[in-house]
């Protein structure tokens, strides 16, 4: 993966090249969009109320390594996120 700071630099860039009318909405959507192009995604520390309980309902079932099953959580985690921080 790229290194993040640059892909933030890049976006801002790209977002207003304008020396005076800096819009910092724009700059932060541009840098949300290419942070999650890239594969990233911003999250916050703390899960949101919500969350747990639908990766408790969601969790994958069978016989997993715990590897497997750390990974498939912390992606049912990650990609659903959005869905509960409010």
């Amino acid at each position: 993966m790229a290194d993040l700071k640059e892909i933030i630099a890049l976006a801002i860039k790209k977002a207003d090249s304008s020396m005076f009318n800096e819009d910092y909405a724009k700059q932060a959507a541009a840098v949300i969009q290419a942070v999650q192009k890239a594969g990233y995604e911003i999250v916050p520390v703390r899960p949101p109320e919500g969350l747990l309980p639908f990766v408790h309902d969601n969790m994958p079932f069978g016989r997993l390594r715990p590897s497997e099953l750390v990974t498939q959580l912390y992606t049912l985690m990650v990609t659903n996120v959005r869905r509960f921080d409010k």
